[in-house]
This record gives structure tokens, C-alpha cells and sequence, in this order.
């Protein structure tokens, strides 16, 4: 592999990981990325050029262009997909606030206008976080009300573990037929 693009692995690994480690170092400072998960970040990324190595064309340009591209562009894409876990999750959870309201103000509001979908739905979440373990209730209103990193700092979870429990919270609003899925299916409806 290396012979392809004639460069000692003395200078091309250095580099690689070089670049890496300073794309996990942006990640990690602005898309609220932790710090326990530095090392996967450039890891995953150095394993993505290097699984794109063969692809790289001499004629092109330069290795180190090639590995600087790489590198940046799967930056891009983790920063992307955090970005969208983290709006995806405030989204999901957004409905709970509703939970908060009194019945007089829902009452109030369904005199002015239809809002029978709504209220539905504002149940239908309701019911859904009471079946739930008391630590995954506090944990669904913490997704609703503040970003992922601030619930991380709050309750001292890794990354990886607060993915799992949310998905925890996903699985029971599923099963309780509120996925993003089955809502839109019906229009907006249970």
C-alpha cells in the first residue's frame, strides 16, 4: 500500500496521526465531543484514511494533501452527525415541556383553536416517560431542556452511555407508538 504512493511509513504515519489528533482536538472543543472520546475520534478518523489509501491518486496531487483531505472531510462528517444527533434529540424530547403546561392553559388553547393532535400527542408522551424508570424520566427532561454536553457534565455519563439510555427512552416512546417514523406515517397523528 505504502509503495503506491511512495512515502516511508517514518513520515506518513506521524503525519496521519497528526493530522487526526488535531481534527479530534477541534471536534472535542466545538461539537461538544468529550474528552474521553479524543482517542476514538483519531483513531476513527486515521482508520478512514487509511482505508481510503488505495484510492489516492500521485497524479492528483501529494500525499500529504491526500491525508489532510481525508481527514478533514471525515471531520466534517462526525461533526455533521453530532450536529444532527444532538438537534434530533433536544426535537424528540421538546413535546415534554409540554407536560409541564396545566390544564387550564391546554383547555384555554383548545377554545381558540384545534389542538386535539397536540394534546394527544402531549399525553401519549406523557404516559410514555411514566413508564419509565425514575433515572430515565430525569434523564428525558435533562435531553429536553439542555444540550447533550451540558447533560453529560450534569449527570457524570460517558458519551456512549448516554447514547445507550436514550435510546432506552426511544425504545419505550416506540413502543408506545410515538417513533419519529409511525408519527409522520399518520400524519402527524397517534
Amino acid at each position: 500500500m505504502m509503495a503506491a504512493i511512495a512515502v516511508p511509513p517514518a513520515e506518513f504515519t506521524p503525519y496521519l496521526m497528526q493530522q487526526s489528533g488535531l481534527r479530534a482536538s477541534l471536534l472535542k472543543t466545538n461539537f461538544g465531543f468529550g474528552s474521553d472520546e479524543w482517542d476514538d475520534l483519531r483513531q476513527e478518523m486515521a482508520l478512514d484514511c487509511l482505508k481510503r489509501l488505495p484510492k489516492f491518486d500521485p497524479e492528483r496531487g501529494n500525499w500529504k494533501g491526500f491525508v489532510h483531505g481525508v481527514v478533514r472531510n471525515r471531520a466534517f462528517v462526525l461533526a455533521t452527525q453530532q450536529t444532527r444527533r444532538a438537534d434530533l434529540e433536544r426535537q424528540m424530547f421538546t413535546d415534554c415541556n409540554a407536560c409541564d403546561e396545566s390544564g387550564d392553559e391546554l383547555a384555554q388553547e383548545a377554545a381558540s383553536e384545534d389542538i386535539r393532535p397536540a394534546l394527544e400527542l402531549s399525553i401519549d408522551v406523557r404516559r410514555a416517560l411514566a413508564g419509565l424508570p425514575e433515572e430515565l424520566q430525569t434523564l428525558a427532561h435533562l435531553v429536553a431542556n439542555l444540550s447533550i454536553q451540558a447533560v453529560r457534565r450534569q449527570t457524570g455519563l460517558s458519551r456512549l452511555e448516554l447514547e445507550r439510555r436514550i435510546g432506552q427512552i426511544r425504545t419505550a416512546f416506540a413502543a408506545a407508538g410515538l417513533s419519529p417514523d409511525e408519527y409522520f406515517r399518520n400524519g402527524g397523528h397517534r
